[in-house]
């Protein structure tokens, strides 16, 4: 029986409640809540949609594994990562194999409800974000499935999908 890593990770698309439901998480289980996107703004001292246009996203990307690398070395955490993380085999093998890894995935329309209106979503910036949306998840879902839990946060409150994380960890 394989013992019970001392984090865990959430991922998943922008918007299906990482950063809502990780503090809650961290909370409940009495450890630490960790955001890479908030590691990499602290580390650079800007905000991402500034590294994006500042830089470009490969700069954004090797900062994200650098502060990922960081959380994971950590333990008793609840981790939320950017939406795209997974879409690197560096990032998906550290997950694999140190944490514990939760998918929050919502259906592209929850999601567009969600994010709308947000301007710090470089990724987004389109004449058709909805489309985008679909597009990008499509392309990320097979990563977004190799996980220890997927749980779809629709209409799923955060209190009652911390509930079903708790129980699935301690398992």
């Amino acid at each position: 029986m394989e013992k019970v890593k001392p984090r865990i990770a959430l991922i998943g698309f922008m918007g299906t409640g990482k950063t809502t439901i990780g503090p809650l998480l961290a909370e409940k289980l009495n450890y630490t809540f960790i955001d890479t996107d908030e590691m990499v703004e602290i580390a650079m001292g800007m905000k991402i949609s500034d590294i994006f246009s500042d830089f470009g996203e490969q700069v954004f990307r090797d900062a994200e594994y650098e502060a990922l690398q960081e959380a994971l070395g950590r333990e008793r955490v609840v981790v939320s990562t950017g939406g795209g993380i997974v879409l690197f085999e560096r990032n998906r093998e550290l997950l694999r194999e140190k944490a514990f890894v939760v998918t929050l995935a919502a259906k592209p329309e929850t999601v567009f409800k969600r994010v709308q209106g947000d301007t710090s979503r470089p990724l987004l910036k389109s004449e058709e974000p909805l489309t985008r949306i679909r597009q990008m998840m499509a392309e990320r879902q097979k990563f977004y499935n190799d996980c220890n839990l997927n749980i779809s946060t629709d209409d799923c409150m955060a209190l009652e999908c911390c509930e079903k994380i708790v129980k699935a960890y301690q398992k």
